[in-house]
């Protein structure tokens, strides 16, 4: 077994604890452990769903430790889209009816043992397979229903974005607060069966051992199977189609294959100067660069804090779009920080991966101008990265610019937001290796 630290996230489960060594991720797990891996692994489902790519690979090293593919880069649900959260709820039901088929079932229903690679779904938690005992209920139902169907309903059917909620609670959100939110919204899909009656369930409940007395119960696993069934109708029909968003139309994928220009083939020439392991797109909005740098790197993420195009972006990636660009949804005056147990089970954005390049176009002054970031700090954290970064400043007189300091005072603003300022302190933290001029603003590749 390694010598380096559990990973946070495992931390919980005392059956199955994750190490990620270098390039390879290994599981420990215990002699109850151990013995539900072999369940799964001599089942019909392993091999079906490993090769399909829903499920990761796992081989057994030793006695107590599997090894796993390393995931290229970490994501939590509270940084995905409503369509990247449909697709991994339907995954977990998805999982638990070939799982039920098996006589194995699922140990718990959360996003967080999902990850996505490019727009595709993996479900990554070997450990959370168990052999489904006589009259079992489905006892991640609950849960289910927190982390993945009332996030889905709030923001398909009020229009709440459920980012922040998640962000919030790692717990999801509870029944009572999805009844309040989903009140007047009786008549839809899943509010009155899911959300309405498991509210008025939980006041009914005090100490009662109720996982004890469903058991007691005897359920079939066809009343399971059918349960799922229903869920998934329920995810299927619930769709969220706003007319849009702020930037939203600021520009469309559909459109990206044919764009080109000098600021196009600046990024290019950066870009396609040596392959990058990991490269952000900051500010990505329709991903016109994403895909750009896609085939010079390993692995590109694209973030941006409008969850509509991002949502738009993740469709447009999964009609065809290249398989290693991982949309994400991330506020860059306020990304997502380390959350959990003493802030540990859930990485700050910076721990997961720091990139080799680093792209923030057309976005600097909304940090400085809209968040009211000083530009120093927005220089420092991007040298705080250790790779080379692609920066365009946009000068005070830009139309964007105005535009977002319009209900600001001169003294408002940050006064190192001149391009003086930019230059020298872009001259204490890079070597400038292009640039060029492009209608007033400039493009910087620095290193």
């Amino acid at each position: 077994m390694a010598s380096e630290p559990f990973d946070r996230g495992s931390f919980r489960d005392p059956s199955s604890r994750v190490v990620v060594d270098g390039e390879r991720v290994l599981r420990t797990l215990s002699g109850r452990g151990m013995a539900d891996w072999r369940a799964l692994r001599e089942s019909a489902l392993f091999p079906r769903r490993t090769a399909d790519g829903t499920l990761i690979d796992a081989t057994q090293q030793s006695e107590d430790t599997l090894t796993h593919p390393l995931v290229p880069f970490w994501s939590y649900p509270y940084e995905w889209p409503f369509s990247m959260l449909k697709q991994a709820a339907l995954l977990q039901l998805d999982l638990l009816e070939d799982a039920i088929a098996e006589d194995l079932t699922l140990k718990d229903a959360t996003p967080y043992n999902v990850q996505f690679i490019g727009t595709r779904p993996l479900f990554i938690d070997i450990g959370s397979f168990r052999p489904l005992e006589t009259g079992e209920p489905w006892l991640g139902y609950r849960q289910f229903c927190q982390l993945f169907l009332y996030p889905l309903l709030v923001t398909g059917h009020a229009g709440i974005p459920f980012q922040p909620l998640l962000r919030g609670s790692l717990d999801g959100i509870s029944p009572g607060d999805a009844r309040e939110m989903l009140s007047g919204k009786r008549r839809k899909p899943g509010v009155l069966t899911d959300v309405m009656l498991q509210a008025r369930a939980d006041r009914s409940v005090t100490t009662r051992d109720v996982r004890t007395e469903l058991s007691q119960a005897g359920f079939k696993k066809e009343i399971i199977v059918a349960n799922v069934r229903r869920l998934r109708k329920v995810i299927e029909k619930t769709v969220w189609e706003p007319d849009g968003s702020i930037w939203s139309g600021y520009s469309g994928c559909d459109h990206v294959s044919t764009q080109r220009g000098p600021k196009t083939e600046f990024v290019t020439r950066a870009v396609g100067a040596r392959r990058r392991a990991l490269l952000w797109d900051l500010g990505a909005n329709d991903g016109h660069y994403s895909i750009a740098a896609a085939p010079h790197a390993d692995q590109v993420v694209a973030m941006d804090g409008d969850q509509l195009v991002i949502d738009h972006l993740f469709r447009h990636l999964a009609s065809g779009g290249p398989s290693n660009v991982l949309p994400l949804v991330v506020d860059l005056s306020n990304p997502s920080p380390g959350l959990g147990w003493r802030g540990w089970e859930r990485k700050r954005l910076e721990d997961r991966g720091r990139p080799d390049l680093t792209l923030l176009l057309a976005v600097v002054h909304h940090l400085v101008i809209g968040a009211n970031l000083p530009l120093a700090e927005v220089v420092e954290w991007l040298a705080s990265m250790g790779g080379e970064v692609v920066f365009e400043w946009v000068p005070p007189s830009d139309p964007m610019a105005q535009k977002l300091a319009t209900n600001k005072k001169p003294w408002e603003i940050h006064a190192d937001y001149t391009e003086t300022a930019c230059r020298a302190l872009i001259g204490e933290r890079f070597q400038v290796l292009g640039e060029e001029q492009l209608e007033g603003r400039i493009l910087f590749h620095l290193a």
